[in-house]
């Protein structure tokens, strides 16, 4: 069974980072290494992109701060895997679960599949969060905003985290994910013995 690797961590944690870092090592230790990413964020942009009834309720949603419910989501990275997942590639899981309510969803699929979940958390303060994500002086990176992620980290996706901790199908691995971006790479890297 290939691996599957789920990354956790507030907004300007680094996930993203991680993720292609992580990619480039497994190509170097195996070149034919095949990868499946289950990225529900880019999914969200095409579907807000549309004219669909959805899509109006959905943007009206978002514009307000309010996050999309969880069955949206749960249809974009099922329809992922249904639709596109072969069994023969190693899995990046980011974006996902948003809330509580996708944790048994989650957890069924990695049952179906006989996956084992390796959670790499990328673990930061609200600090840290707020001054790296200030740092990008992205548009959306206004105050109000930064904050209501970090708000949304604890009250949903936490939460969501305890809950996979509790099952035998994952394991988990908390980074310190303040520190140099080599360095995270090095300690994901040690975490999952490669």
């Amino acid at each position: 069974m290939n691996p599957v690797y789920l990354f956790i961590g507030q907004s300007g944690a680094g996930k993203g980072t991680q993720v292609a870092l992580l990619k480039e090592r497994l190509l170097k230790d195996n070149a034919n290494t095949k990868f499946f990413f289950l990225e529900t964020g880019e999914k969200f942009r095409e579907l807000i992109a549309g004219n669909t009834h959805t899509a109006t309720l959905t943007r009206e949603l978002m514009s307000k701060g309010i996050l999309p419910p969880p069955f949206l989501a749960i249809h974009i990275w099922s329809h992922l895997l249904i639709e596109n997942y072969d069994g023969n590639t190693t899995v990046f899981i980011d974006g996902t679960p948003r809330v509580p309510a996708e944790v048994p969803l989650l957890l069924s699929a990695a049952e179906f599949y006989g996956w084992t979940i390796n959670i790499l958390y990328l673990n930061v303060s609200d600090e840290w969060s707020t001054n790296h994500l200030k740092g990008r002086a992205r548009a959306d990176d206004t105050d109000e905003r930064i904050a209501g992620r970090i708000a949304w980290f604890h009250a949903s996706v936490e939460p969501s985290m305890e809950l996979l901790k509790e099952s035998p199908l994952v394991r988990f691995h908390e980074i310190n994910g303040e520190q140099h971006i080599e360095d995270v790479h090095r300690d994901v890297c040690a975490s999952i013995g490669i």
